[in-house]
């Protein structure tokens, strides 16, 4: 979603997961979990579940956020 760009703010991914799925809202949502946890994190979690396909892999935002110690919560969109 943030890398197409159909949404305007991580704030509104966080949202609709919340809402939408019912992710745990004392978690912030979704990217403001992953943001206090960190990019590499995320990634080195994800590893044991690579195998199953390229929907368990990291995406490029995700792997650029590791390298350069980003936060979603930081992007400024357009």
């Amino acid at each position: 979603m943030l890398e197409e760009k159909k949404v305007r703010d991580p704030r509104d991914v966080d949202l609709g997961l919340i809402f939408g799925i019912g992710f745990p809202p004392f978690k912030g949502g979704l990217l403001h979990w992953a943001d206090t946890l960190g990019a590499a994190k995320i990634i080195e979690m994800l590893k044991p579940y690579e195998e199953l396909g390229a929907r368990f892999r990291p995406t490029p935002l995700l792997l650029e956020f590791a390298k350069s110690r980003k936060k979603f919560y930081e992007l400024k969109m357009s």
